[in-house]
This record gives C-alpha cells, structure tokens and sequence, in this order.
C-alpha cells in the first residue's frame, strides 16, 4: 500500500462528475476515461516537477488531521489558486477525454483511486483498515505522546486509512476489474 501511495504521489496531487454519469455511479466510460488521462496528466505532472512547483502541491494535499484523504481534488485546488496555467492546461487535457473539467475529472481520479487503495488494502494490508477503527475511539491527548516528526505521519496515516475504510462497496465492484490495469499504471516510475 505504502509503495503504491509513493509510485503515484507525483500525479495523484494534480488532480468530479464522471463524463456525463451522475454522481452516485462510477462507471465503466468514467474509469476508461480516467486511466486513458493519466499518461498526459503525468507529463503535466513531470512538467511542473522540473520548475520546482511540487513542493508547495505536495504541501497541500496532506491531509491534516481530521481530514479525508481526496488528493486530486485538493491539487486541483492549489493549481488553480497557485498556477493558473498549469490548471488551465490540465482542464484542456482532462476536457479531451470527456471531463467538464478539471474538477470533474479530479472527483472521478479520486473515487478511482480510493477504491483502488481500499481494493488493495483489503486484499494485502487489512492491518490498516482496522487501523483506521480502532483510531477512531482514542484519546487525541495520546497523539501527544508520539514525537512531533512522528505525529504528523501517523495522523496522515489515519486520514488515509479512515477514507479507505469509508469507500462505497459500488466504487470497490466498480474499480475492481480495472486493479491488475491499474497496479501497472501506478507502479511505472
């Protein structure tokens, strides 16, 4: 699970409505178009890598404490609050897949990739769903007792977990015929 959160950090922050479904279905024609994106979103991804804009995305998609673990849809986010071109790149990219926009897009990257990381969570690390419940009944004050540089990895780790363990079985049946096109997708450096 840690590998695949590392082997996609680079374009997971990049980046709702599936092209032209409604929101409560993720369908075969929005997680095609989706995956098919991801080879120009990377090399958007890679672009802005090479002018030195990761850092302030990877910033601000970390969730905090509390918060629910939507990567696309906070990197739409800052690019648009922070590089409007870049933004406005991604929305042409995404727009010719069949996306309204990039916020479009972002919704359905993140249901994919949700469900995709409960899939595999569930089949490999079950340890962290449970994780993600058995944190929900502790005292923050414990959270004091771990070391500051610690801290904030394990509160992040339990964001992460804590969405995971919230994916709708539908996103799950729906993302699990594409998880072996997936898995190649997400490991290529």
């Amino acid at each position: 699970m840690r590998a695949y959160f590392s082997s996609c950090f680079l374009f997971m922050f990049l980046l709702a409505l599936p092209l032209g479904v409604q929101a409560d279905s993720l369908g075969e024609a929005a997680i095609e178009a989706y995956i098919d994106s991801l080879g120009p979103v990377r090399q958007l991804g890679e672009k802005l890598q090479a002018e030195g804009k990761q850092s302030f995305l990877e910033r601000e998609i970390t969730p905090r404490n509390g918060e629910l673990f939507d990567p696309h849809t906070r990197g739409v986010k800052v690019l648009q609050r922070e590089s409007a071109d870049d933004y406005s790149e991604l929305g042409r990219i995404v727009r010719q897949y069949g996306f309204t926009s990039a916020e479009s897009w972002a919704l359905t990257g993140d249901r994919v990739v949700l469900a995709y990381g409960a899939i595999k969570a569930e089949a490999e690390s079950p340890e962290i769903l449970q994780l993600a419940q058995q944190m929900q009944g502790m005292d923050p004050q414990m959270l004091q007792l771990v070391p500051p540089e610690m801290r904030q990895q394990m509160e992040q780790a339990v964001s992460i977990a804590r969405t995971l363990a919230q994916v709708p079985a539908a996103d799950k049946q729906s993302v699990r015929p594409y998880t072996a096109q997936l898995d190649r997708i997400f490991s290529q450096p």
